[in-house]
């Protein structure tokens, strides 16, 4: 479907949004549902390729990509990045939002497997142009996905300032994307100077993101993910993330088909979405909010332990199977007694 012409009455619905797809058709479906009823006057979509491992993998990348210009239904300027080839979900991505910011100031990205709440849209415009000019906020983020993400009363604050960076559903600016670094090409220096530590006052904090980024940074190039380098890009640039007060976004790709994320069982998997209340209420002074750091750290860290110890429960039962498996896979062997 031809997209619609972009008239004055549309021009100003909001800010532009960034769909990132690949080989899901389903999950795609859902989540541009999520961005069908919010119905932004411009969206872009960045599709990466096929894997040429993959035979069928061809046909479920053109599916996909018809999901959204199929069911292009209200009037919207539609962009698409079509790789031919696959570039992998790091440089897939990160390429794509390159050339989402090539074009606009800011906007809204998300991800084939994300659903956004109602709220999610109006809660980024708000925002974006709240913070615009502020370069010490340099992402706004739709997941809260800890303890203390319950239904929103309306005397509260509508979000927090944070060290934490989640990227299932979330917004940010031209001028804060500029500073990506892809390949972490400051950590050296950064780290020798201890000019990171000011972003992690937590000991805790410090050594388990500081050890992440350096194990990123030794892989083999390129790396397997984009999103630890701009949770890197935000710490370096001593930046401050906003985390709403109850989760906005609702990831769906846990499974067999997804990159990381691969257990429907993981602990931060299908967190429920819940409403704001608005008009938003904005905290102040602009601080990140180090005690809530600090907590929802440790239940980030106890979730991935529960997580490993689980599996660790389960890796008898996994291995009994695989025993057995292989053992009526063997070809049966007759032996002879010699006589005596």
């Amino acid at each position: 479907m031809a997209p619609f012409p972009l008239s004055c009455s549309t021009a100003d619905r909001g800010p532009a949004v960034l769909f990132v797809i690949f080989n899901r058709p389903e999950l795609t479906r859902r989540s541009f549902e999520a961005i069908r009823a919010a119905r932004p006057a411009r969206l872009y979509v960045a599709a990466d390729g096929p894997r040429p491992s993959r035979p069928h993998e061809a046909e479920l990348c053109a599916h996909t990509r018809a999901v959204v210009t199929e069911g292009l239904d209200w009037p919207c300027q539609l962009h698409t990045l079509f790789q031919p080839a696959n570039l992998g979900c790091s440089r897939g991505v990160s390429r794509g939002i390159n050339w989402f910011f090539e074009q606009e100031r800011e906007g809204i990205i998300l991800e084939d497997d994300c659903v956004a709440g109602p709220d999610f849209f109006p809660f980024c415009q708000e925002l974006l142009a709240r913070y615009r000019h502020d370069t010490r906020v340099m992402h706004i983020g739709g997941n809260n996905l800890f303890q203390d993400a319950q239904p929103h009363s309306a005397p509260a604050d509508s979000y927090s300032f944070s060290s934490q960076v989640h990227s299932w559903g979330w917004a940010t600016w031209r001028r804060a994307w500029q500073l990506y670094d892809f390949e972490y090409a400051q950590l050296p220096e950064l780290r020798r100077r201890g000019l990171l530590s000011s972003m992690y006052p937590s000991v805790l904090q410090r050594y388990y993101w500081l050890q992440k980024f350096e194990a990123m940074r030794r892989e083999a190039y390129p790396p397997h993910t984009w999103d630890y380098q701009w949770h890197f890009t935000v710490a370096a640039n001593s930046g401050l993330a906003i985390i709403p007060a109850v989760n906005l976004v609702q990831n769906i790709g846990s499974g067999p088909d997804a990159t990381h994320t691969v257990s429907a069982t993981h602990h931060v998997a299908g967190h429920t979405r819940y409403r704001l209340c608005f008009p938003l209420r904005h905290p102040t002074p602009v601080l990140c909010d180090y005690a809530r750091d600090e907590r929802q750290f440790r239940q980030f860290l106890a979730g991935r332990v529960l997580a490993r110890f689980t599996r660790l429960l389960r890796w008898p039962e996994k291995w009994r199977l695989r025993r057995r498996a292989s053992s009526d896979a063997l070809p049966a062997t007759s032996y002879s007694v010699p006589a005596t």
